[in-house]
């Protein structure tokens, strides 16, 4: 259906996969969607370190729950990359490949290990159409795409998505380079551009309405904040288990997470939102 494009152009920290995952999470416990996410960066293990870690009983139990009994099938982009290369492919077959989050809502195609460049060229060569493929059979593509310009691969899937999602951050260099980017290159200029701000301190200065004002947007937006439990489940393995935990329907006005989850149901409503946008605009 929709093919979402997780991006920034800053090296800094935006918090931009672990945004991603926050939201991709959400939805699929929330919203009953089928997610699937693709990590195209290299030898980065924040994927694995979310979801795949060794879990306690507690957590295998509660993920099963979504998980059909299981937890994770596939080998991996690698195995999958060959068999687009070969041809003899459709997007259906892209589950057998994959890790399974929620059976049947949530799984995720993890970074490609490797220091061969040979085949992370082979790997990289594959994404467009993994994706093209991935489109027929979920709901939402969510891509993690490496930061920065000037990488052929990422301008292509950036062109291809329905929704850029731009990673930026409170420091106002990044503001004015965000509008400066997005001045200078005609895709950006586009309807398809949803900002959104990582690691968010509802404390600065540069709240979420200042900086929409400074970079012409009419509306708020949205953002996810730090989070001290969110942030240490994503490091611990956690992440499946702290969606199910603090659901928007079970969690308390006063516990301490409710802002957290407010604010990923708003970006998460946003989302959704642009996404309809441009696909009513085609």
């Amino acid at each position: 259906m929709a093919i979402v494009a997780f991006w920034s152009n800053t090296k800094k920290e935006t918090a931009q996969t672990l945004s991603m995952l926050a939201i991709a999470s959400h939805m699929s416990v929330e919203n009953n969607s089928k997610i699937l996410i693709v990590d195209m960066n290299i030898n980065d293990p924040t994927i694995k370190n979310a979801f795949f870690q060794e879990k306690d009983n507690a957590t295998k139990k509660a993920i099963r729950q979504l998980s059909g009994g299981k937890i994770d099938i596939g080998s991996g982009i690698e195995g999958l990359s060959k068999l687009i290369t070969s041809g003899k492919n459709s997007g259906d077959v892209i589950s057998d490949y994959s890790k399974v989050i929620f059976r049947g809502r949530l799984e995720a195609i993890q970074s490609f290990m490797s220091d061969d460049e040979a085949e992370i060229n082979r790997v990289r060569s594959t994404y467009v159409e993994l994706l093209k493929l991935a489109r027929q059979v979920y709901d939402y593509v969510f891509v993690d795409v490496p930061k920065g310009t000037g990488d052929s691969v990422s301008n292509e899937v950036l062109n291809l998505a329905d929704v850029v999602v731009f990673n930026i951050t409170q420091r106002q260099t990044d503001i004015d380079d965000y509008v400066k980017f997005k001045n200078e290159n005609s895709i950006f200029k586009s309807i398809k551009i949803l900002p959104l701000l990582g690691r968010y301190d509802k404390f600065s200065k540069y709240s979420k309405k200042n900086i929409a004002r400074d970079i012409g947007e009419k509306r708020e937006i949205p953002a996810v904040s730090y989070n001290t439990l969110f942030f240490e489940s994503a490091n611990e393995g956690q992440v499946g288990s702290y969606f199910l935990k603090f659901r928007k329907s079970l969690i308390s006005s006063s516990d301490r997470n409710a802002a957290f989850i407010e604010e990923i149901v708003n970006a998460t409503n946003r989302l959704i939102y642009k996404v309809q946008e441009v696909q009513m605009m085609r």
